[in-house]
């Protein structure tokens, strides 16, 4: 078995150098620490106390940047990032970005600070030109929504465009010809593969783009009522609108009731994500359901996992089914209990 002078030998340096190294003293030197850490681990010295030298550097502490905090599909998704980490012994930094200027100062920061050991990044609005440059960080970083084809990078997404695809189905299915969409906001990876989704839907059943049902919108409850608000002063209002996340749903539901439309007798209203007050309007919000727990909860998995394989584990793009949640607002009957 060997002994702390077989180490100090090995590592050409004192035994007081190494038992400072195990000790976590600030005078030594960085080199020298390696030097000894190496050492140790080549000659199996102490494997407890190695493990702690060795993760001298962590911080245990894993940084999230989200484009905002408020609303309840972000708090689901930190809800499932905290649960995991606290579970493996982590803490998580939260915050908010707002713009995409600040997506990049915000990671270069948290990473070249050394504040964390690695980066949980939802950046909606993040350039392409921009992720070689996440790729290359040393540290590891799981990226929420957003495509990085043929990068070395851990990748989790939701398959937007097949549940637009579905829902948009779903009312021509009803009958429904003149269907609006609500969209996000503008550049913003999720709100265009939505989009793209209702089109191929209608493409497909050779019903026309019509650009007065498009409206722009930014997820916010007022932005899909106001959107409403216009698609029904149209000489033609549309019989169906469909809104790119619930928020703007309900906000539509809110317009719609405002100016006396009745939902779904005189218009379908149907939303995206199923956020939990969605079950709870009236009438119940037909949507596309998102496992949003699981998308904060996968990427915390695979981020501490990185963290603890040192960076060496195989990238992996995850991509989260979507599915139909069939309530009232698209003209179905009340699904039984």
């Amino acid at each position: 078995m060997a002994t702390i002078k077989d180490v100090a030998e090995k590592a050409g340096v004192s035994i007081a150098t190494v038992s400072r190294v195990f000790n976590e003293h600030v005078s030594v030197k960085e080199k020298t620490r390696i030097r000894v850490l190496q050492a140790a681990q080549e000659l199996n010295y102490a494997p407890n106390i190695l493990a702690r030298g060795l993760q001298l550097k962590r911080t245990e502490t894993i940084g999230v940047i989200l484009p905002d905090l408020s609303g309840e599909f972000f708090s689901e998704v930190i809800r499932g990032i905290d649960e995991i980490a606290s579970r493996r012994g982590y803490h998580i930094l939260v915050s908010s970005s707002h713009s995409r200027r600040n997506e990049i100062e915000m990671m270069q920061r948290m990473l070249g600070e050394g504040r964390v050991d690695g980066l949980i990044l939802m950046a909606p609005l993040l350039s392409k030109k921009s992720l070689p440059a996440i790729a290359a960080t040393k540290l590891p970083v799981v990226l929420l929504n957003l495509s990085a084809e043929g990068l070395e990078i851990d990748t989790i997404m939701v398959d937007n465009f097949r549940g637009a695809y579905l829902m948009t189905q779903h009312l021509i299915g009803h009958g429904h010809k003149r269907i609006a969409f609500i969209k996000g906001t503008e550049g913003n990876f999720d709100a265009e593969e939505r989009f793209l989704g209702y089109r191929t839907a209608l493409e497909e059943e050779g019903l026309p783009i019509t650009p007065e049902l498009v409206e722009r919108g930014n997820f916010l409850k007022q932005s899909g009522f106001l959107a409403m608000t216009r698609l029904l002063s149209r000489k033609l209002p549309p019989t169906a609108v469909f809104a790119s996340n619930d928020d703007m749903a309900i906000g539509a539901l809110e317009a719609a009731q405002k100016s006396g439309v009745h939902v779904p007798q005189d218009v379908a209203i149907v939303g995206f994500d199923d956020i939990l007050v969605a079950q709870y309007v009236r009438p119940p919000l037909t949507t596309v359901h998102i496992p949003i727990y699981d998308l904060g909860s996968l990427a915390a998995e695979r981020i501490i996992n990185s963290v603890e394989m040192q960076g060496q584990s195989k990238k992996e793009k995850i991509v989260l089914a979507t599915g139909l949640i069939i309530r009232e607002s698209c003209g179905c009957p009340a699904a039984k209990p």
